[in-house]
Parts: C-alpha cells; sequence; structure tokens
C-alpha cells in the first residue's frame, strides 16, 4: 500500500459516540433496530440531539427511550471506548460515519461500533476473503497462502478469520511481501485467538487490520465465532472457500456472502478427502470454481480488463494438487507455515463406526500425489526412516501407492 495517502482516523465526538454506546445497551435493542434508526437518520451524528418522540416515531418503544435518555448505567464502560481510542494506531469506527466500510454499514445487521488496531488504508482496497478448515491438507494452506500472496500483490486486501488451518495461511501469503489483510476476530481486539498467531497478528497490524465487533478483553466464545462470520464476508466482494465440511463454520460464511449478494467461489479438492465436500457441494448449487489467483481476479475485474501478469494455472486433479511437486514445496515456506498445519486429530474409518486415532504421519500427506521427498520435508524425517512407515499405512488401508508419490485414502 505504499505511495497511498493515509486514511485517517474517524472524527467522531464522544457525544456521539456516548449517545449510540448507550443505545446499543438497552435491553431489547439489537443491530437490525440500531440499523434500522441509523438509516433513518440523515446521519449518526444527529443522534445526540434525537427527542423521546423523534425516536418513539423511528419506531422505539417507549420504555427503551426512556432508559436511553435517562439510565445511567448504560454509560458503563464508555470509558474503556475512550481509552483505547486514545491510543496511536487503534480506535473505534462508527457505522455509517468515516472509515467505517460502506459494504459492512449496508448490511441490516451492521455491527454499530468496530474495533480495530492497525492500518485503516487496508479498508481502501477492493476485499476478497478466504476461508476454509482448521484442519485443512497441507496442500491446501500452500495453495491458499501463494494465492493470498498474489492477491495481496496486486492491490487486494484479503480478508479473513485468523484460525489455524486456511485463515491463518490466507493472512500469512497476504503480509509475506508487505500486502494487506483484514483479520476478523471472534474476541476482543486485544485477545489474539489462539494464542499461536500472535506473531502472525504483530505483522498484520504493519499493513493491515485486527478488527472485532467485540470490545477488548473478550475472551473467545463458540457464539462469537458464526456472528464474526458475517462480517468477513460483508467485508468483501467475493468469498473463496478452501477445503470445508458441509456442516462448517465455512459453510456458514459461504452462505451468508450469498445472501448479502456477494459473489461465492470454491476450490476443488480430491474425491477421497472430506474437507472437499463443503466446496464441491457449493460449485453444485451455483458458486464458481476456481484454481488460482487470475481466475479469482477475473471475477470481480470488469471484462476485457487484463489478468496479473505471470499467474499460471496449477490445476492437476484438484486446485491444489501439484503444489507439492514443484510450484512450493514445504521447505521455502516461511517458518511461520509450520503452525499453520493441523495437528494429529481423531478420524472415522469408512470401514467402521468406532473412531480411529489418526497416524500422525498422515498430516504431511495429500489426497492427491504427494512425493516422498516431499513427506520427508514436512515430517523432517529421512526417507529411510519414512519407507518401513509408509508400507504400514498403506497395509492399514490409509495410503495408496500412486504415479508421483502417495495418497490418503481417508
Amino acid at each position: 500500500m505504499d505511495g497511498q495517502d493515509t486514511l485517517s482516523p474517524p472524527v467522531c465526538s464522544d457525544t456521539v459516540l456516548l449517545s449510540w454506546w448507550r443505545l446499543r445497551r438497552v435491553k431489547g435493542l439489537g443491530n437490525i433496530t440500531l440499523n434500522e434508526v441509523r438509516h433513518a437518520l440523515a446521519s449518526p451524528h444527529d443522534l445526540p440531539d434525537c427527542t423521546r418522540n423523534d425516536l418513539i416515531g423511528l419506531g422505539l418503544p417507549p420504555d427503551a427511550v426512556d432508559a436511553w435518555l435517562h439510565d445511567p448505567s448504560l454509560s458503563s464502560g464508555f470509558e474503556q471506548l475512550t481509552q483505547w481510542c486514545s491510543v496511536s494506531g487503534q480506535g473505534v469506527l462508527l457505522a455509517g460515519t468515516g472509515a467505517y466500510p460502506e459494504s459492512l454499514s449496508a448490511l441490516r445487521d451492521a455491527p454499530i461500533f468496530l474495533w480495530y488496531r492497525g492500518n485503516l488504508n487496508a479498508l481502501r482496497q477492493q476485499g476478497i476473503a478466504m476461508v476454509g478448515s482448521r484442519g485443512a491438507t497441507p496442500g491446501a494452506i500452500e495453495w491458499t497462502q501463494n494465492t493470498a500472496a498474489a492477491l495481496a500483490g496486486s492491490g487486494i486486501t484479503v480478508v479473513s478469520g485468523l484460525a489455524l488451518g486456511i485463515d491463518g495461511a490466507a493472512h500469512l501469503g497476504a503480509v509475506q511481501d508487505g500486502g494487506a489483510t483484514i483479520a476478523v476476530m471472534g474476541t476482543g481486539p486485544d485477545i489474539i485467538y489462539p494464542a499461536r498467531h500472535r506473531a502472525l497478528a504483530d505483522n498484520i497490524i504493519h499493513n493491515g487490520l485486527l478488527l472485532s465487533e467485540f470490545p477488548p478483553g473478550t475472551r473467545a466464545q463458540a457464539r462469537h465465532f458464526p456472528s464474526r462470520n458475517r462480517i468477513i464476508s460483508g467485508l468483501s466482494c467475493a468469498t473463496v472457500v478452501v477445503e470445508a465440511g458441509i456442516k462448517s463454520g465455512t459453510m456458514i460464511t459461504a452462505r451468508l456472502a450469498a445472501d448479502q449478494g456477494r459473489d461465492v467461489l470454491a476450490v476443488p479438492g480430491a474425491l477421497a478427502n472430506p474437507l472437499s465436500a463443503g466446496p464441491h457441494q457449493l460449485i453444485r448449487e451455483g458458486a464458481m470454481l476456481v484454481e488460482n489467483a487470475d481466475q479469482i481476479l477475473d471475477t470481480i475485474m470488469p471484462l476485457g480488463q487484463p489478468s496479473l501478469p505471470g499467474m499460471r494455472p496449477i490445476y492437476q486433479g484438484s486446485a491444489y494438487g501439484n503444489l507439492s511437486s514443484g510450484n512450493r514445496t514445504s521447505d521455502n515456506l516461511s517458518p511461520s507455515a509450520a503452525a499453520l498445519k493441523p495437528q494429529a486429530t481423531n478420524t472415522q474409518s469408512p470401514a467402521s463406526s468406532a473412531p480411529e486415532e489418526l497416524p500422525d504421519l498422515l498430516n504431511h500427506i495429500d489426497f492427491n500425489p504427494t512425493p516422498i521427498d516431499v513427506i520427508a520435508l514436512r515430517s523432517t524425517r529421512t526417507i529411510p526412516e519414512l519407507m518401513g512407515e509408509l508400507l504400514q499405512l498403506e497395509l492399514d488401508g490409509w495410503l495408496q501407492q500412486a504415479p508421483g508419490g502417495y495418497c490418503r485414502q481417508r
């Protein structure tokens, strides 16, 4: 984002911010009602001047208006907001004002406040969301990191959710050469979750943003993450889905994007990979199949506008099937990429209803052919050490030898 004028922090008086802070805390008033009030006003700055009759005329219940006018407890916590805004490089965006993104402000359930840390210039660029499984395969993580780097290098802001797996790879790819990315958090902007992404979050702040609808100090709660998904899709003109189960938070984000009128793009995967089920379902429902950054950019560019020079398709069976055989192997990923790879988890054998423990070595093997030298690099083992274990996994039905390497079977 070098050479751009710096986007100035929003200027809202404490009186305006306090008025919306108090209204947001009135019991029974949610984001939809608050946005109806906001859209009915000529400007969000007009709220402090509203009379009781004005607000009742806008459809608010009389008891809610009386509470807003007279209940001192509604001002509780506002000092936290003013303290947060007093620190350079962080602040609060009020819906409908200043730097608050118009694409998000248009949503009927847009968050009234967005807490941020970092560089607001990330909001000036067109955003593309990249989302997917926390337990993504190594090939999908590498594809995501490469593609995010290409998108960020073309002036796109990559948007994701700071989770393990695909989210982390998307952020890491965007920042590796100084590109912009926005991490939408399910915690307060000062609470990095998962903790292993603290270094990544520090890198994001330089050219991108940490963004949250939750105030500082808010810890991770399961109910927060589906809520933040609407912000990820709302900030973006398109959402790219890379590996996801049918019933997953990623699929929620894709549905929200479609409901918001955004493009939904899906990356095809190996048929044997259960995490291909989500993208394949989206493609059947009309999502655009994409294989590389060129194709992603083509969906948001006017007809006839040239795509990125130098980009090459990498599709072989699945969009990221060829990465392990030469496009970008694990030995030339940045050190931070190791933290994005999935840890050993439990999986379920198709031949049995009882869960089986996933052998650790499978975390380094894709559902597409993975060369043995790549497996050795990913697992930090020698090829002679691997041969016996690979044979045993093949005998146990976990792997199948194929031209070009080994494929996971489950």
